[in-house]
């Protein structure tokens, strides 16, 4: 998704586009800005990766935040966010790591207290009753 990014094409070296390109992703093209994400359900996060996300100030909700507020106002923010003044389609990227390993156990990255089935079927529930889920 980071090749995605708008803001992080200048920021990737010349050669890597190059090599990228020459490898097939020709197609790649940048057409999302950081307030087009939101991700949710992170835990895990290494610093690195939170200098990121406050960096270029994509929003997210931890589990710890899932477990405050409750899966029913995240959803309820989080479409506030996307669909404030946007008449653009929603892309839905849901990746297995964010599930519980007890319920993904082939993932790669096994990280305790994931988003639970039923929290994962409530975000694309929601999703799809916005009428605006494109992928």
């Amino acid at each position: 998704m980071v090749f995605l990014l708008l803001l992080i094409l200048k920021k990737i070296p010349c050669n890597l586009l190059t090599l990228l390109k020459a490898r097939g992703f020709s197609w790649i093209t940048p057409c999302l800005s950081a307030e087009d994400i939101v991700y949710i359900g992170l835990r895990d996060v290494d610093t690195a990766e939170h200098g990121i996300l406050k960096s270029l100030g994509i929003k997210y909700y931890s589990m710890t935040e899932i477990d405050q507020l409750g899966i029913g106002k995240v959803m309820e923010e989080t479409l506030s966010y996307l669909l404030a003044n946007k008449k653009r389609p929603i892309h839905l990227s849901f990746d297995v790591d964010g599930l519980d390993p007890s319920l993904a156990s082939a993932t790669g990255t096994p990280v305790p207290g994931g988003v639970t089935l039923r929290e994962g079927i409530y975000i694309a529930e929601e999703l799809y009753r916005t009428g605006k889920i494109n992928t």
